[in-house]
């Protein structure tokens, strides 16, 4: 769980990055948000779906994942991830690859949950294997024939 004042700097770390801020200051809201993403993954051992502007956890969309930051498992990785989020829908997924035992971050757009045709089509466009239903917790997978 995240505190409250960690919450609030977070909301304020990325308005500052989203806003254009002088990149010194961008890069360090991002390094702080990217901080956050960290620890907030060190308690949803399972995976999350997670809206960096605002830090909390949407419960209704279809998350699909960018190709730009497939492959991103460490810490390092995730400050691309995040950068990433922030210039695009401000969505950070994490998820457990239980066939490697590595915990993947990556940058996440979410569409409505009636948009299944879009979300698989981007899923595919950006060489997923799933997309995935926030409030039914499901895995679509994506048809390549």
């Amino acid at each position: 769980m995240i505190t409250t004042n960690i919450k609030e700097s977070l909301k304020t770390a990325a308005a500052e990055t989203l806003s254009g801020a002088d990149d010194g200051l961008s890069s360090l809201a991002e390094q702080a948000t990217a901080d956050a993403v960290w620890e907030f993954s060190q308690s949803h051992p399972d995976g999350f779906t997670l809206d960096i502007r605002t830090m909390t956890e949407p419960t209704e969309g279809i998350a699909v994942s960018y190709a730009a930051t497939q492959d991103s498992h460490s810490r390092d990785q995730l400050d691309f991830v995040v950068e990433h989020a922030l210039q695009h829908d401000g969505y950070v997924g994490g998820w457990l690859n239980t066939e490697n035992g590595l915990y993947y971050f990556d940058s996440t757009k979410l569409f409505p949950e009636d948009q299944l045709e879009e979300a698989l089509q981007f899923g595919k466009e950006n060489g997923q294997t799933s997309v995935y239903i926030l409030s039914t917790g499901t895995d679509v997978y994506i048809n390549y024939d």
